[in-house]
């Protein structure tokens, strides 16, 4: 019977001294070169975290069409415990050139990490191209510079009487 209380207590000292998994905060996206006015679909992915933040880097130039949107999943294997989540943005390519996005961060636990950005190369697209990945899509027209009248964006050179 003393073997039992023996083997109770190196099953907890072995348990305790196991080391933690590490966080993994990694990005990747659908293609590092891209022609203007295509679409960039971009994916923060997180590993071994209990995420309670996370901050998304400043998109510029790009525009957001969509996200984010997220997905978790947890796994209990023999007592094995993994996480991972992702996080998923489709960003629009509106202006040609290369391009650094600045880094996203979380912060899990006591700890907060830095994903730094990826770099992205837009080129000209002269014949305007349509997306194949993404064939009826179009950019939504743009938005009324602040002190534009939206009535002479519709009417444009033609006057409008009161009577």
């Amino acid at each position: 019977m003393r073997i039992v209380p023996r083997l109770i207590g190196i099953l907890l000292m072995t348990s305790i001294s196991l080391p933690a998994q590490e966080i993994q905060f990694s990005v990747r996206t659908s293609s590092d070169t891209l022609l203007e006015g295509h679409l960039l679909q971009l994916t923060y992915h997180i590993e071994n975290a209990d995420v309670r933040s996370f901050q998304p880097p400043d998109f510029h130039p790009f525009d957001i069409v969509s996200g984010p949107q997220q997905s978790t999943s947890m796994q209990i294997i023999n007592g094995k415990v993994s996480r991972q989540a992702s996080i998923t943005y489709l960003l629009h390519a509106r202006k040609q050139g290369s391009w650094i996005l600045p880094p996203a961060r979380i912060s899990a636990g006591d700890q907060s990490l830095e994903c730094p950005g990826p770099a992205i190369v837009v080129r000209p697209n002269p014949a305007e191209l349509p997306d194949p990945r993404f064939p009826g899509w179009k950019p939504k027209e743009a938005r009324p510079e602040p002190g534009d009248s939206i009535r002479e964006k519709l009417l444009g050179n033609r006057r409008s009487y009161r009577l």
